[in-house]
């Protein structure tokens, strides 16, 4: 714990004057707490010392102004009780002004610096006090702002509170409708795994799933399409007259041609109907 016990032990018996020092607990802890403390007394009675040594230095001092006041009244054959009572009033009024300024003496240039360092320090005062009045009001008119805030945010959450409340039963509803949409979503899926699964264990040919189908019906309306103007095309041709041989070796032609691109309709047809 080092030499600081040493001295610790040695204030507490000083300051026990001879009387038994209480006991307590020996640690770091307490012997910190007790050293700290002992400094602090010591630079209080140092404080303390030079405080009495000023006052005693006053006093002297006082003590040879009241001398030297003394003698000027007795060389001017005058005492305290000879002046009349209100001299000893005015006396006492200088002598207690003196030591509310804390002079050194009680001439004029003591008392006028006091007075100038007096005025100093009221005109400090009175700026200190202009600046903590203004710090005062802006913290007033923050404090204004922040309240006008709060009203406004404060009837802003009851509005919102309201609504809430007003659509609560709107949004429970659509809570309960997601919760069947997924549910249903969930389902469906499952229903296709399952289906895709059994149309895999069936070997079902590929040709009738759904996208196949769509593909075969816009095949059969491109067929078709070509199929309207053959189909003018070999009106046409047939009100010519009959006894044209080239004629009807076309439209033979183009019989042949219609009589294909129909079995490929019924084809297809016959294919989407399976």
């Amino acid at each position: 714990m080092g030499p600081g016990i040493w001295k610790v032990q040695m204030w507490l018996e000083k300051m026990f004057a001879g009387d038994d020092v209480p006991e307590f607990e020996l640690n770091a802890s307490n012997i910190t707490l007790l050293y700290n403390l002992m400094k602090c007394n010591e630079q209080a009675d140092k404080d303390t010392q030079v405080l009495v040594e000023d006052y005693q230095l006053k006093a002297e001092e006082y003590n040879i102004e009241a001398r030297r006041c003394e003698g000027v009244l007795k060389k001017m054959n005058l005492s305290i009780a000879s002046l009349s009572q209100a001299g000893v009033i005015s006396l006492r009024v200088i002598a207690n002004l003196a030591l509310i300024l804390q002079v050194r003496d009680t001439t004029d240039t003591s008392f006028l610096l006091a007075m100038r360092h007096l005025e100093d320090e009221i005109y400090k005062v009175e700026e200190a006090r202009i600046k903590e009045e203004r710090n005062l009001q802006t913290l007033i008119d923050k404090i204004k702002v922040a309240m006008v805030k709060q009203s406004h945010l404060k009837k802003a959450m009851e509005v919102l509170e309201q609504k809430a409340a007003c659509q609560q039963p709107e949004t429970e509803k659509r809570t309960k409708d997601i919760h069947f949409i997924r549910s249903k979503a969930k389902e469906y899926k499952d229903k296709i795994k399952q289906m895709q699964t059994t149309l895999h264990t069936l070997k079902v040919d590929p040709s009738i799933y759904h996208h196949s189908l769509v593909k075969s019906s816009k095949e059969l309306e491109k067929l078709q399409e070509e199929l309207s103007p053959l189909q003018v095309k070999l009106q046409t041709y047939s009100s010519l007259p009959p006894d044209l041989s080239s004629i009807k070796v076309k439209i033979e032609e183009l019989k042949m041609k219609l009589a294909d691109l129909g079995n490929e309709l019924s084809r297809k047809i016959d294919l989407m109907h399976m």
